[in-house]
């Protein structure tokens, strides 16, 4: 095999087991053995541990001496921080995109994330979930920022895990569908004030919803500590 051929099969390992954390076939706290990884997917040990350095390098997975590798753990600290980069940087490139993206890709988009899923169904979810991620990718990439492109693609990553759990409690495909219809509207307009609010608007709905799961079932995160409900959440139970 060439170096071509075989660099280019250990990018598509590192792709592949990188969806398989963000997507929680391999959950937060997973031990990782080099050995199980390369029979499991069938490929070489040399591409295991290439896409192992890769994925420590990117903070998905971390390296215990003596020990091996697991899947880099899930508290209410990252999860908090998650959202609160979300709220900093997606509502600016939805803002950059208004106008500059077609309603009928959006729609086309948003179809994908109206495709109901049985909780039970492992392949739904993740299909559900990585259309919702394309989504809100698409408007990143029409911002006409790059860097801000990357950022929102890295947080949708992050954000999955957290999703992932969400979802695995309730069927949420037409609550999210319906709810990426205002921004839609906006983005298309070209309405830069209505994109940055309906989008800020969308990600406290979500943040919501995913803490009242956790407020629920704390055992979901691995390594959990104290939770911290939104102001937003607690005034709504008060």
């Amino acid at each position: 095999m060439d170096e071509a051929n075989e660099g280019q099969i250990k990018d598509q390992f590192y792709e592949t087991l990188k969806l398989a954390i963000i997507s929680c076939e391999l959950p937060p706290g997973e031990e990782l053995s080099e050995g199980y990884l390369a029979a499991h997917y069938g490929v070489g040990k040399a591409s295991v541990r290439h896409a192992l350095s890769r994925l420590g390098q990117d903070g998905w997975v971390t390296s215990r001496p003596r020990s091996g590798h697991v899947v880099a753990p899930m508290t209410m600290e990252d999860v908090v921080d998650i959202f609160a980069m979300r709220e900093i940087v997606e509502p600016e490139s939805a803002a950059r995109a208004a106008g500059n993206i077609s309603e009928a890709k959006l729609r086309r988009l948003n179809k994908a994330c109206a495709n109901p899923y049985r909780v039970s169904d492992i392949a739904a979810k993740r299909r559900f979930l990585l259309a919702n991620r394309d989504f809100h990718v698409a408007i990143a990439d029409a911002s006409g920022s790059s860097r801000l492109a990357k950022s929102v693609t890295k947080l949708h990553d992050e954000s999955l895990r957290i999703l992932y759990l969400t979802a695995s409690e309730s069927e949420l495909s037409d609550d999210w569908s319906r709810g990426h219809g205002p921004m839609i509207e906006a983005i298309v307009a070209g309405d830069r004030l209505a994109a940055h609010r309906t989008t800020l608007d969308g990600i406290r709905r979500s943040q919501d919803r995913v803490m009242a799961v956790f407020a629920a079932a704390p055992e979901l995160i691995t390594g959990r500590r104290t939770l911290r409900i939104p102001a937003r959440l607690a005034a709504a139970r008060s």
